[in-house]
């Protein structure tokens, strides 16, 4: 479990009890240094109410109401320590983040564990900025998995946002809640940017060695059409017919490989590049169409998968300074 000690100077930093303390890896458990409790609304409104009639006991001599009146902030009271209880304890760990788009809610996983044989009831969880709490209950020796979603504006990597847990068992009257931070982020890729644009391709030569002239010509039957092939190949009688878009085969040295470069790349300014380049790689997997990628700095070899995928997409996500 992750305990910093803490300078006098912390302790007493009112940013403490709504921002929480230093980032770590985790696990972090819930101790009374990290549970804070007030009373809510309802607490403060039952304090009132308390007040008056106790006022009001004094001024009559009224045996019954004094009773009454130590009666409700006796159980009042009690209730802190069960709302505290209900926090103290918990271990919280870092769970997986996959990589999202820009513009797409960013995913935390977080496990939530409860040594204890105490059932942990009505508790939240909320991101910092976010107006969502997660609502949920942990039985005891249990672990409860939330998932909790974070807005993504830019690419880039996103740090996870301090993490409220609170409470307000049993009675509704205090609210216990504990910030925490864990050292955990989520890639994000750029935007993807519309179909339309087709990218460019780059024929390279095979064994080093430039065909003789003809080869080029020796037809030897089609293929399926794929993004990226020439139009000059295309086999328009096919696709006047009806029969689909297919493309021309010839035997010889040539082969085409997309090449998908920065320098070649249509767009007004950094951004817009980037996403046009995430769309062809996105369009390329789809139609398994082996590709590169070139960026300033960055020279990606042909390829084809997931890994080859997700290796263009960090790149693209982690460009510039």
């Amino acid at each position: 479990m992750i305990s910093v000690p803490m300078e006098w100077k912390e302790r007493f930093d009112l940013r403490r009890f709504f921002s929480g303390e230093k980032a770590v890896d985790g696990p972090i458990r819930l101790t009374h240094r990290r549970v804070f409790i007030v009373p809510n609304r309802r607490g403060f409104g039952l304090a009132l109410l308390l007040a008056i009639q106790f006022l009001a006991a004094v001024n009559y001599s009224n045996n019954l109401a004094f009773i009454l009146t130590f009666l409700l902030a006796g159980i009042a009271m009690q209730s802190t320590l069960y709302a505290f209880r209900n926090l103290a304890g918990l271990s919280v760990r870092r769970g997986k983040a996959p990589p999202v788009f820009a513009g797409e809610p960013a995913r935390f996983e977080l496990h939530l564990d409860n040594p204890s044989g105490i059932h942990r009831l009505g508790l939240g969880a909320r991101l910092a900025g976010s107006a969502t709490t997660i609502r949920f209950d942990v039985a005891p020796g249990a672990t409860a998995t939330l998932v909790l979603h974070a807005e993504t504006g830019k690419r880039g990597w996103l740090p996870l946002p301090t993490v409220t847990f609170d409470t307000c068992f049993p009675l509704g009257l205090f609210r216990a809640w504990s910030p925490i931070n864990l050292r955990q982020r989520a890639l994000v890729y750029p935007r993807p940017a519309p179909a339309g644009i087709e990218p460019p391709v780059i024929p390279e030569l095979s064994a080093g060695t430039r065909p003789s002239h003809g080869e080029e010509e020796d037809f030897y039957g089609f293929a399926g059409y794929r993004p990226g092939d020439p139009l000059k190949r295309i086999h328009w009688k096919g696709v006047a017919k009806g029969q689909g878009v297919h493309v021309k085969q010839y035997a010889g040295g040539e082969t085409a490989e997309l090449a998908l470069d920065w320098q070649y790349t249509p767009g007004a300014d950094i951004e817009a590049r980037l996403s046009r380049l995430c769309r062809w790689v996105l369009d390329a997997e789809a139609a398994g169409t082996p590709y590169s990628l070139r960026l300033p700095g960055i020279a990606i070899p042909r390829g084809l998968g997931e890994t080859h995928r997700a290796r263009c997409l960090e790149a693209l996500a982690l460009f510039g300074p």
